[in-house]
């Protein structure tokens, strides 16, 4: 791999074997590199690969332009965000992670805090993301002595949403976290409960209903099987569950004209099944 440019002393744009443009991030590993020269593998703790030449631009631009401290908080975030709250994510979310908290800091140094509508939402719905972004709060707090609100972090989470989906532009945040808290309360309506945040059941129906979700607003449904039996196996054995599954179906083909199929109904109904589960035993004794 050999050297493009040097971007400062720990960056440097090069072209991997394959001829694609990277970015490589590590301690020293851009200190007076000059074109031509080979990377120094050994300093790697990073790299950033970009789609296309205006992406690649736009990332030499903000790794000019944002503060290199912002760079090592935004590694800290995301290594919380794997090891302590198990997120899936890439490295990708670096980049728009430090871009977010270089401006954040720069607007509350301006005295310019943004409330964020879906707050109470985000934090239902994506509790470890919220919680990845309360971490970055801390960071920026010890960093700067800024004490930001609630609202930045949730903020902050949809970039883990983003990146956990897998999409290049990424779904709309604030649609998905609609959807999803809307569900959430017809369940809730339905069983007449509170759903327990911390229980694992709830974190795994979270996220089959994200997932759910998206697919909703991409318009591409689940291929429907042609054996139905054991939909209606599951439907007869939980009446209850069928029709708050019914309720979540009506509400999204009025609301977002999309037609929950088949086998997508048999697997809220199994997910729903295990997440209602202990809440609706807990109210009855």
């Amino acid at each position: 791999m050999k050297v493009i440019k040097s971007l400062n002393n720990n960056m440097v744009l090069a072209s991997d074997d394959n001829g694609r443009e990277c970015i490589y991030k590590g301690k020293g590993i851009g200190f007076q590199k000059k074109k031509g020269d080979p990377v120094e593998m050994d300093k790697i703790e990073r790299s950033f690969v970009p789609a296309d030449e205006e992406e690649s631009r736009h990332f030499q631009q903000l790794f000019s332009e944002i503060p290199e401290e912002y760079w090592d908080m935004a590694g800290k975030v995301v290594e919380y965000a794997r090891t302590r709250r198990k997120l899936k994510i890439t490295d990708k979310v670096i980049l728009p992670l430090c871009d977010h908290m270089a401006g954040a800091v720069e607007r509350y140094q301006q005295g310019i805090a943004l409330d964020n509508p879906m707050l109470w939402d985000v934090k239902r719905v994506y509790p470890k993301e919220f919680r990845v972004g309360m971490y970055a709060l801390t960071l920026i707090k010890e960093s700067y002595g800024i004490e930001m609100k609630e609202d930045e972090a949730a903020y902050l989470a949809y970039h883990f949403v983003i990146d956990e989906l897998g999409r290049q532009d990424g779904p709309d945040p604030g649609l998905m976290t609609e959807i999803v808290g809307n569900i959430i309360e017809i369940i809730e309506k339905s069983f007449q409960i509170e759903l327990n945040e911390e229980d694992w059941n709830y974190q795994r129906f979270l996220t089959h209903l994200k997932f759910f979700v998206n697919r909703v607003i991409d318009r591409e449904p689940n291929e429907e099987s042609e054996d139905q039996s054991l939909f209606e196996e599951v439907r007869g054995h939980y009446p209850r569950v069928y029709k708050c599954v019914e309720r979540i179906s009506d509400y999204i083909l009025i609301e977002h004209h999309y037609d929950v199929n088949r086998d997508e109904q048999l697997y809220l109904m199994m997910h729903l099944e295990r997440v209602t589960r202990k809440a609706v035993r807990r109210k009855t004794n």
